[in-house]
């Protein structure tokens, strides 16, 4: 924990587009934050990034800025094969740590970090950005004040419009991404409903996968169908290439006494009578909430290490999140329902 009034310091591991139009404008907004080191393999886009967020020292490899011992944390952004490896040496040099999602490429890296944060005694986070959006916050506070009664159906899908592939292509190479749409937009969505259902335990998992579209070989479309405690039902649909003309984005909640659905946030009751909406007197737009994931990810990221807080997005709940991922894949493979011990 830093001392009080401290200024925080942190070093910045990977400057992709998240790093540049999201970590670190966000960075600078945040009080007593200095964004102390940058780090990149491109050592002229770690020196061009450096100088436009004014940071006063840049290096191409890891190891110099986390030898740094001034630094409170390190923000690891790179493509995710190398997500171990640098989480790792970073908490072993004392820094905490925040990850980009995925953690890692599978259970077994996710595992080791894990455990290296606690050898370490530093905290490890995942951004996992969409329990940050303040209609997620609401709706996980509608569903642990009992406003759905008794969850027993969730579906939720994240399905991206067909077009030309405009995002990093190591998104698809399943040796530096550990996997393909599943990976990429499946881990948010699960991790998202199995949050706001406080981590309800996963107790089958059912899954299918094509490649559609872009001749890779990594799944670009994957439905799974889980089966959690209480007899909750949770159907989950992602894709980099359904053919429409848009893209949706989804969840809903069915419960006894009412249901409730993200984008945008909406409230059903259920009278003695009939069904009746409730105000939620929540209208972003999804742009502004995404924004505000972001901002309050790295606030909260800061406040764990300035005062202490309780961790949200912890290593651990993405090392079961992983577990889970990895359940799906195997169903896939074998074409069959899997019974699990994930939770």
């Amino acid at each position: 924990m830093a001392k009080p009034n401290h200024i925080t310091k942190i070093g910045v591991i990977g400057l992709g587009s998240i790093a540049q139009v999201v970590h670190l404008p966000n960075l600078r907004q945040l009080s007593d934050v200095e964004i102390s080191a940058v780090c990149d393999i491109d050592i002229k886009k770690a020196g061009a990034i450096a100088d436009r967020f004014d940071v006063p020292r840049f290096y191409r490899d890891p190891a110099n800025l986390l030898e740094r011992e001034d630094l409170d944390a390190a923000l690891v952004l790179t493509p995710t094969h190398a997500h171990m490896a640098l989480a790792i040496a970073a908490l072993k040099s004392g820094k905490h740590v925040m990850v980009e999602k995925p953690i890692a490429r599978n259970v077994k890296e996710a595992r080791k970090m894990v455990s290296a944060a606690k050898a370490a005694d530093r905290r490890l986070m995942v951004a996992m950005n969409h329990r940050f959006r303040p209609d997620a916050v609401s709706l996980k506070q509608l569903i642990d004040a009992g406003e759905l009664g008794d969850i027993y159906k969730v579906r939720a899908g994240w399905l991206k419009k067909r077009g030309k592939w405009t995002r990093p292509q190591w998104l698809r190479n399943q040796e530096i991404a550990g996997g393909g749409v599943w990976m990429d937009l499946g881990i948010q969505m699960l991790d998202l409903c199995l949050w706001l259902l406080s981590n309800c335990k996963v107790q089958r998992v059912s899954g299918t996968a094509h490649r559609l579209m872009y001749h890779a070989k990594v799944e670009d479309t994957a439905t799974a169908i889980l089966q959690l405690e209480n007899n909750v039902t949770f159907s989950l649909d992602v894709s980099w290439a359904i053919p429409s003309t848009h893209t949706q984005a989804f969840t809903h909640f069915y419960g006894t006494a009412g249901t409730a659905t993200l984008n945008p946030l909406t409230l059903t009751r259920v009278t003695s009578h009939e069904a009746v909406d409730v105000a939620t007197h929540q209208s972003y737009t999804p742009s502004k909430l995404y924004q505000m994931s972001f901002e309050r990810e790295l606030g909260h990221f800061v406040d764990v290490i300035r005062n202490g807080s309780p961790l949200q997005s912890s290593g651990e709940e993405a090392l079961k999140i992983m577990e889970i991922v990895e359940t799906f894949y195997r169903s896939v493979d074998e074409g069959r329902e899997i019974i699990t011990g994930a939770s």
